[in-house]
């Protein structure tokens, strides 16, 4: 009794042929037994006939595996077999792929992941298609090698845009060739620090220096920039959130802030019903540095409150409470000055706030707010650990409220500004009343610069309250 060679041999099946000579008794049966343990062959497959040289096709063989077999027949109701021999069916691809969710994102940088289980062909490399466009992924990155968990760190790419990426290995088919093996396509979007000094509550600004920087805060959920001036005590700054319902990275608040007085100068911020949802998560108080302020002095007013100042936000807690973190970043020092706190911060000061904060207007009008300091006649000092801090003589408020078409254009503008000495008040907050164009004279700063001259210079002048 011999085995033939085999035939056809493919990722699934086999033809297996045989043979006899010098039977003496009568064959009622020729085929093959067959298995993938060596002895152990378990599955029989008759062939037709019984006359010799037979043959038989296997089929539903798993590829890639080595199957033993031996070519039998039963001669007067005996089983004669002969010598054991093997084949292995051929090798496919067979790859499960699997992409998995991006991190390390930067404006131009991300660091993909995929890995794949189950493959029966030798993997030869393993990387990503990606690109701009869905289904067109037209650039490729990738490592030779066959680890089962990969991941590459992509650059050069554009801030603020999306991508796309799947995760792909290359398996050597043996019936077919190399094969790309693809996990789904999955997305993801580069950081973004857009230049908010264009906004129509930025101050205007003349002095910028260099290109600046930008960075991220994870414990407040910022993206800041910032940016030098040409007076080497002064930067500028923009700190921004994810918008809890469009998920998008909108800016917070815009600060000046000035090291020689360890306070913004100004802040400028919108106040609008979808920057300010209703949502009110409540005051998350966590002073710290700022970290988009690159100046070696800031100071945490360490001693205020045992002299009857507190540390007196700029920007309010109450104006951004959508988010943690965007009530968060009003927790940066670089957002307060030392602020009386009987009957000022806590009397009249805190009504104008909660008038601004009840004001703000849904629909097609934005109000925009400047809050700042102003250091006028002998300036005294607070004690902050090592730091004398000045202490502002007033600080104003001047508020715009603009409105726009539907294509985006304002056609109005109105507007009006307080300003209150730093010291306890009586009364309503109505009594500091004034024009914004007052404010710049006595501040320096020319206030909302990006609103069109035509609406900008009247309601600059306005007195009446907006409310």
């Amino acid at each position: 009794m011999t085995t033939g060679e085999t035939s056809g041999l493919s990722s699934t099946g086999v033809t297996l042929s045989g043979s006899f000579e010098g039977a003496t008794g009568t064959i009622s049966e020729v085929g093959f037994r067959y298995g993938t343990t060596s002895g152990s062959l378990g599955t029989k497959a008759v062939a037709t006939g019984t006359s010799s040289p037979f043959s038989k096709a296997l089929t539903g063989l798993t590829p890639n595996t080595t199957y033993y077999y031996k070519a039998y027949v039963i001669e007067g109701g005996e089983e004669r077999l002969s010598s054991q021999s093997s084949f292995k069916t051929k090798a496919i691809a067979t790859a499960d792929v699997t992409t998995s969710a991006a991190d390390n994102l930067t404006q131009t940088s991300a660091t993909l992941y995929g890995s794949y289980t189950d493959a029966t062909g030798t993997v030869s490399r393993v990387g990503f298609k990606y690109g701009i466009s869905s289904g067109n992924l037209t650039q490729d990155v990738y490592t030779d090698g066959n680890s089962s968990s990969f991941s590459e760190n992509i650059t050069g790419l554009i801030e603020g845009k999306k991508y796309y990426y799947k995760a792909y290995v290359v398996e050597y088919n043996e019936e077919t060739g190399t094969e790309y093996r693809y996990g789904d396509e999955m997305s993801f979007t580069t950081v973004s620090y857009p230049n908010y000094l264009g906004r129509y509550e930025v101050p205007a600004i003349t002095n910028l220096s260099g290109s600046g920087s930008t960075g991220t805060n994870a414990a407040k959920g910022d993206r800041w920039r910032r940016y030098n001036t040409t007076n080497a005590n002064r930067q500028i700054a923009t700190h921004s959130f994810e918008h809890p319902d469009s998920h998008t990275w909108v800016c917070n608040y815009t600060i000046l802030y000035d090291q020689t007085r360890y306070a913004p100068l100004w802040t400028a911020h919108a106040m609008h019903q979808s920057m300010w949802p209703n949502k009110k998560v409540g005051r998350n108080e966590s002073w710290s540095t700022d970290p988009a302020i690159g100046l070696t002095q800031q100071s945490g007013l360490d001693n205020a409150g045992t002299v009857g100042y507190s540390r007196g936000h700029l920007v309010a807690s109450n104006y951004r409470q959508s988010t943690v973190e965007q009530n968060k970043q009003t927790f940066y020092y670089s957002n307060q000055a030392p602020q009386w706190q009987d009957s000022f911060n806590s009397g009249v000061w805190s009504s104008l706030e909660e008038a601004v904060a009840s004001n703000a207007p849904s629909g097609s009008d934005t109000l925009y707010v400047v809050t700042g300091v102003l250091y006028e006649g002998s300036i005294t000092t607070l004690k902050s650990g090592s730091l004398n801090v000045p202490i502002p003589s007033h600080f104003y408020k001047c508020l715009m409220l603009c409105s726009f078409n539907a294509q985006g254009e304002m056609t109005a503008a109105s507007g009006c500004a307080y300003i209150f000495t730093n010291e306890a008040h009586n009364g309503s907050y109505s009594s500091g009343i004034t024009t914004i164009n007052s404010i710049e004279t006595r501040s320096g700063f020319d206030f909302f610069a990006n609103v069109p001259t035509s609406l900008q210079n009247a309601a600059e002048n306005m007195t009446d309250s907006l409310w």
